[in-house]
């Protein structure tokens, strides 16, 4: 029996796990503590810290792994990548492709560098925080190297500049941030299944996000996406393949944000993995296509046959909403407003639970899919 050694047992994990596990392999989940949907779910856990390259490089070999991977984590993906580059087990992006995606200061340098959507942006370290020379207001202020959106700030004016810059360094293992100029029209993203060169899929959805106040945390996603109209989604559509063509990339799957700076997508970032959000359950639901398994036949090696990706037409659109609740409160089903025709539904807790802080601010505690009337 294959066996596949995964990183981390959050929800996005527990998804590709279950995955595995319904196709024939013995899987086995390793973190730094043992919570987790994922932890019940694999043959074993085992206790080792996900970041951990060289503990999880011997956890590989203890246990004979065939592959090492993750999904819905920019830290666990890059443990993984680095890895079985080590250990020559399969992989798809290399490491050096995994870490410019992950520093959000290379990646708009590249960006900007080959006309990709020219954002403004500055890096910001601890030792010019005060002299700092920035005057658009209102911006956006991101730690260089964090996951998801961990420190990423909405900023009004200048007077707020540099406690934001604090903190968004705080959240950096790099200790540094960057400024980007605001880009203020509707956000929405793609995933994108790339194997021998060839876009397989490229499936652009609406990303649905708060206001200001929990700025960039996404309420949920829509199927086809709306926000944006043909001469848009055809840039749009150009900035990915022109991103896969500039880096050389053959095997692939993007989770890649983006967001309209007034009539004009800009790319904000590329996740190398699958996304977080459960966006394939939504795409599984709408298209009939699951992307677990393209990853999969895409990280082994294992020919994906295009005929199973069609364009769908005169459907309802679809929506993945989350449910939210602030950080540390007690869960209760009480205190969400459910819908009751819904395709999907799950929970991440049950009533009584402590609310795990993740961004700090409002977590998803479950979501649902259901067809829009």
């Amino acid at each position: 029996m294959k066996k596949a050694l995964i990183l981390g047992t959050n929800a996005g994990q527990a998804d590709i796990i279950r995955y595995l596990n319904e196709n024939g392999w013995e899987t086995h989940a390793c973190g730094y503590k043992k919570e987790g949907p994922g932890c019940d779910l694999v043959y074993h856990f085992h206790l080792v810290n996900t970041t951990d390259i060289d503990a999880v490089k011997d956890l590989a070999v203890d246990i004979k792994a065939d592959i090492v991977y993750s999904v819905s984590s920019d830290s666990a993906i890059t443990t993984a990548t680095k890895v079985s580059e080590i250990l020559g087990l399969p992989y798809l992006l290399n490491g050096k492709l995994i870490d410019l995606f992950n520093n959000k200061n290379d990646f708009r340098h590249f960006l900007n560098q080959n006309n990709i959507g020219v954002t403004q942006y500055i890096a910001v370290t601890e030792k010019n925080i005060e002299t700092v020379e920035w005057t658009d207001f209102p911006c956006v202020v991101k730690p260089t190297d964090s996951q998801g959106q961990r420190g990423v700030q909405f900023i009004n004016s200048k007077n707020e500049l540099a406690e934001a810059l604090r903190l968004a360094i705080a959240s950096s293992n790099s200790k540094t941030a960057i400024i980007e100029e605001y880009l203020d029209g509707a956000e929405f993203s793609t995933n994108t299944v790339v194997q021998n060169g060839e876009i397989i899929l490229n499936e652009f959805s609406d990303r649905i996000v708060f206001s200001e106040k929990y700025f960039g945390l996404p309420k949920g996603h829509r199927l086809p996406i709306t926000y944006i109209n043909e001469e848009q989604f055809a840039i749009a559509n150009s900035y990915v393949h022109k991103i896969i063509k500039k880096l050389n990339i053959k095997n692939a799957v993007l989770y890649i944000q983006m967001k309209l700076k007034g009539d004009e997508p800009r790319v904000i970032e590329i996740a190398p993995r699958l996304d977080g959000c459960h966006i394939w359950r939504l795409i599984k639901h709408y298209r009939g296509v699951d992307l677990r398994e393209l990853a999969i036949k895409c990280l082994v090696g294992e020919k994906i046959d295009k005929g199973v990706y069609s364009k769908l037409k005169d459907r309802k659109s679809s929506v993945l909403e989350f449910y939210h609740l602030p950080t540390e409160e007690i869960f209760s089903l009480e205190k969400l407003k459910v819908k009751k025709d819904v395709s999907f539904i799950e929970y991440r807790y049950s009533d009584g639970d402590a609310i795990v802080p993740i961004n700090g601010k409002l977590e998803v505690v479950g979501y649902s899919i259901f067809d829009e009337h």
